[in-house]
């Protein structure tokens, strides 16, 4: 049994996992194969893992596609994963997925840590890859699944539904797991949405520079959107920002402070503006 199999490597190894500390190994065949199989990977994809752990999950995707990019920041499960992994087509990749160079993937695949779960939602909406299999807290699951004006839709479920769509597959029992975790978790996939209409491009365009100021923001998201019937050059794009009629405070806001109802506010003054 795999769940005999994790014990006696992490006994071997004289590892202690624990699941407040996000350690918690999957242990259950049919739950790994349902999440592999619902990203679509295939023999020649290259494939991403965020936090292999005891390398579960590793070792099943290393069967089913071309090259498994591994990464894991505890350093404790590095000598276990060196030594199981030596042999496959697995690459480990030592460090803070959140922070780390990342090859080029077709997929990503990951039980993953659940406090840089929605950390690694925002990284991903700068990355190119096909699909995503993951499993994440249910509660967070619930969020981006919710629907508009329903009790779980917030800002991150607006802004994460511009660059992605989700389907949820399966929960997850607790005993799938050791030791067994505290929150409910969910597998859900996602996908890059490419339907997008003019308005929906510009604030893509927008949230991708949190950093910025609102005013200057959009104006560059606006010129970057400018394919879609937008203005391509600085001036015309000033005007047609001052036209939407948004406010001083919401212009002097940095784009990672907008609040749900500030995008909700753009995307209607966008709406409403006749290019």
């Amino acid at each position: 049994m795999l769940r005999d199999q994790t014990l006696d490597l992490l006994q071997r190894f004289g590892l202690r996992v624990e699941a407040a500390h996000d350690e918690q190994q999957l242990i259950d065949p049919k739950v790994i194969r349902l999440l592999i199989e619902a990203s679509g990977t295939s023999e020649t994809d290259k494939v991403l893992e965020i936090g292999p752990g005891a390398g579960n999950i590793t070792v099943e995707l290393a069967a089913r596609a071309s090259k498994v990019y591994a990464v894991e920041k505890n350093p404790k499960f590095i000598p276990l994963l060196r030594e199981r992994l030596h042999k496959l087509n697995v690459e480990i990749l030592i460090g803070d997925a959140l922070a780390v160079h990342l090859p080029d993937f077709d997929v990503l695949v990951s039980n993953l840590p659940y406090s840089i779960a929605e950390a690694t939602l925002q990284r991903l909406k700068r990355l190119r890859f096909r699909s995503a299999s993951i499993i994440i807290p249910s509660s967070l699951a619930s969020t981006l699944l919710a629907r508009i004006g329903g009790a779980d839709y917030t800002k991150l479920t607006c802004e994460a539904c511009l660059f992605f769509d989700f389907s949820l597959v399966s929960t997850v029992k607790p005993e799938s797991y050791y030791p067994e975790p505290k929150t409910t978790t969910s597998i859900i996939t996602l996908k890059p949405r490419e339907s997008l209409k003019p308005t929906e491009v510009a604030v893509r365009q927008l949230l991708l520079q949190g950093d910025k100021k609102v005013g200057n923001a959009l104006r560059e998201a606006l010129i970057a959107a400018s394919a879609h019937g937008y203005p391509a050059t600085k001036k015309a794009a000033k005007k047609v920002v001052e036209k939407l009629g948004l406010g001083e405070e919401t212009l002097e806001k940095r784009v990672a402070r907008l609040s749900l109802g500030d995008l909700d506010a753009i995307l209607d003054s966008l709406e409403h503006h006749t290019v």
